[in-house]
């Protein structure tokens, strides 16, 4: 690679809240000729909404300032996930050394007294910038690996799962295939739970980074609350526990990203169900309170000692039972999440009785609430057989072998004729001579990228769905995936079901769009 297409690394952001216009200019003046990108603010809130649409590199902050101060400035980036790890230097004309220990508890990297001495102030911010720089590149690196060794998990539980599946395909109706069939489902449930494991520790990863990516858009949170309900239903069923849910009349409209909310959900209603006794009840509920959205979940467990409300949000907190499995990493994450979006989760708990976890978030206040009680059992999806599947022409492309075969049978026990190969080039080669209905390929694959194989796909077969399938099912990745032309962008390990249904959804899309030209040749 020449010189010339190596991009030169981005100067330095540093952002200068003082509310002194003078100082403002000194203090610009003072590191100008460093090379840094400055930005100003006048005010504390001017400067977290400037960090909340750009994040800077560095922020250098006055302490005294109306409204808001500087100790509550940094308090405020220091608590915000996606804003904690900016180093901050605070400055001030005050001599306390109260004042000093206050800032750096506050959670600031430095703290310099008026009048400034320029070089101290510029080795400063270089010597802080660079830790950030060395920081950086290590989560990044860290990054890189947790997303490699999470996508090779997710591709062998990808097999693990759909080889089980085949196993209970194949059982027979008697008593030995029934019990072949209880393992392969206690097979796909262990495997549920090895995915969820590995999707925390990713999601955990994200956060200390604070690039916890959020989607929000206005939703109604009494539908993920029933859908939440429903999906626990059967857990709930097995171990002998009600589980109702209570919602509003009217939609309880907020501002909120759908599926990290039914992970928050999801993760208070399971908590729950690991600590209620067989014969116990779990309730959901919503509600408007003031002008928030309000959700919680009751249980009628043990309870928590008053002494443990506050730890039990910290990342690898476990109540100390040794029957309890997992890594504590459930309620961190939801608090997390809960705090992007601008709310607040706590619990409430007396021992003996059970404890109940609350989650506010913004939202318009409508009616009040009124009670409605929803069966625990989930609404099973029927099996996608051949009978139900719109059937058609697949090629699976994925380089590990034998994923493609465990597809590929599975598939077809549903319905669908599959060919499928390992390499790109083999599938674009079997694309020139044969008619299919749908591809899937896989994202990551070492001779061609999906991106790459989907693009060429579209060029040459307009009008062919094509569905990419990943293990590293990030934002960036499903925008460059409907970006290069995919219809459908899913995640590994493969849901059977959810693949037979986008598969049938692409199938009918794919020949409704073929259709179009035939009639407008037949006018």
């Amino acid at each position: 690679m020449s010189a010339s297409t190596v991009n030169p690394p981005r100067a330095p952001r540093v952002l200068i809240v003082d509310d002194e216009p003078h100082n403002r200019t000194l203090l610009e003046l003072m590191l100008a000729p460093e090379g840094f990108v400055l930005s100003t603010a006048a005010s504390g809130e001017e400067a977290l909404a400037m960090v909340a649409r750009q994040p800077p590199d560095l922020i250098i902050l006055d302490v005294m300032m109306p409204a808001m101060d500087g100790f509550q400035v940094v308090a405020k980036i220091k608590s915000a996930l996606c804003t904690r790890n900016i180093p901050v230097i605070m400055l001030t004309a005050l001599a306390d050394r109260k004042a000093k220990l206050y800032g750096l508890g506050a959670g600031a990297e430095d703290f310099l007294n008026k009048p400034i001495d320029r070089a101290e102030l510029c080795m400063r911010v270089r010597n802080l910038l660079r830790l950030k720089t060395s920081s950086d590149e290590a989560l990044a690196h860290r990054d890189n690996a947790m997303g490699m060794v999470s996508h090779d998990l997710r591709g062998l539980l990808s097999g693990v799962v759909l080889s089980a599946t085949l196993l209970g395909d194949e059982a027979s109706d008697c008593e030995e295939g029934r019990r072949t069939v209880e393992g392969v489902q206690r097979i796909q449930r262990y495997a549920k739970r090895m995915n969820h494991l590995i999707a925390d520790l990713l999601d955990v990863v994200s956060m200390d980074a604070g690039k916890l990516s959020l989607s929000a858009t206005d939703g109604d949170a009494a539908t993920v609350i029933s859908e939440t309900v429903e999906a626990c239903g059967a857990s709930a069923a097995r171990k002998g526990i009600s589980l109702e849910f209570r919602t509003g009349e009217r939609p309880l409209l907020a501002r909120f990203d759908r599926d990290r909310m039914l992970q928050v959900l999801t993760n208070l209603i399971t908590n729950a169900l690991k600590f209620t006794p067989e014969g116990g009840a779990i309730a959901v509920r919503g509600a408007y309170v003031g002008g928030e959205l309000r959700l919680s979940v009751s249980d009628t467990g043990k309870g928590i000692p008053p002494g443990m409300l506050e730890s039990i949000f910290e990342r690898f907190w476990q109540v100390g039972q040794p029957d309890h499995v997992g890594l504590g990493l459930g309620l961190y994450i939801s608090r997390c999440i809960v705090e992007s979006h601008g709310g607040k989760i706590w619990a409430e708990s007396t021992l003996g009785e059970g404890s109940t976890f609350y989650v506010a978030i913004p939202g318009a206040p409508l009616s009040a609430e009124i009670s409605v009680v929803a069966a625990a059992a989930v609404v099973p999806i029927a099996p996608l057989t051949r009978q139900s599947t719109s059937g058609g022409r697949a090629l699976i492309v994925d380089d590990d072998l034998d994923l493609c075969e465990s597809v590929a049978a599975c598939l077809g026990a549903r319905g669908f004729t599959v060919e499928w190969r390992t390499s790109a080039s083999d599938a674009l080669a079997l694309l020139d001579g044969q008619d299919f209905d749908v591809v899937v390929t896989d994202l990551n694959m070492d001779e061609m990228t999906g991106l790459a194989f989907c693009k060429r796909v579209v060029g040459i077969r307009p009008g062919l769905p094509v569905i990419i399938a990943t293990a590293l099912a990030t934002t960036e990745n499903q925008a460059a995936a409907l970006g290069a032309g995919a219809y459908e962008f899913i995640t590994k390990p493969y849901d059977l079901e959810r693949l037979c249904v986008a598969l049938s959804r692409a199938v009918k899309s794919g020949t409704a769009a073929r259709q179009v030209p035939s009639l407008f040749s037949a006018a």
